[in-house]
């Protein structure tokens, strides 16, 4: 292995965990999906332009590979909590402290049910706080596809959630 990339991986593996639990919903999968990425974030480390920036580089494989892996279940896998257990661990992966765990149930249920393609865009959006440009980038999408699937997954998370404006 490149040793020059051993900083890159203690620095944003946390990180890297989060997006992988908020895409996936599911422990074992989003666990697949980390050690996918970084393998080939390993293989092609000599691509990366340390101009630019890493993390950045980083969550467009791993949105690449979690595209992969939805393509090897039909597109229509819908991942869902299979125990109390694995829910817990997705919200203690995208939420710091238990106090606010409870208070995100409802937004992180909301989450689980959407398309992927809608669950991409608001995780990258909001929990990883990437502009409309970058998430183009990263998905590899227009950005006025990217400003229609956050339309799309804000108003199919309201009414999930029943608020109104």
């Amino acid at each position: 292995m490149n040793r020059k990339i051993i900083p890159y991986i203690n620095e944003y593996s946390l990180s890297l965990t989060k997006l992988c639990n908020s895409l996936c919903n599911n422990s074992y999968d989003a666990q697949d999906l980390f050690q996918s990425t970084w393998e080939k974030a390993i293989k092609n480390f000599k691509r990366y332009d340390p101009k630019k920036s890493f993390e950045k580089w980083l969550f467009t494989i791993c949105v690449n590979t979690y595209r992969d892996m939805l393509k090897r279940f039909d597109n229509k896998k819908v991942l869902r909590f299979n125990t109390t257990e694995e829910k817990e661990r997705f919200l203690g992966g995208v939420v710091d402290s238990s106090s606010e765990k409870d208070d995100y149930i409802a937004l992180h249920t909301a989450l689980s049910n959407l398309k992927p393609e809608y669950r991409e865009v608001i995780v990258l959006y909001y929990f990883k706080d990437y502009p409309i440009k970058e998430l183009a980038s990263i998905l590899s999408i227009p950005e006025g596809t990217v400003k229609s699937r956050l339309h799309v997954a804000r108003e199919q998370m309201k009414k999930e959630m029943s608020i109104d404006e």
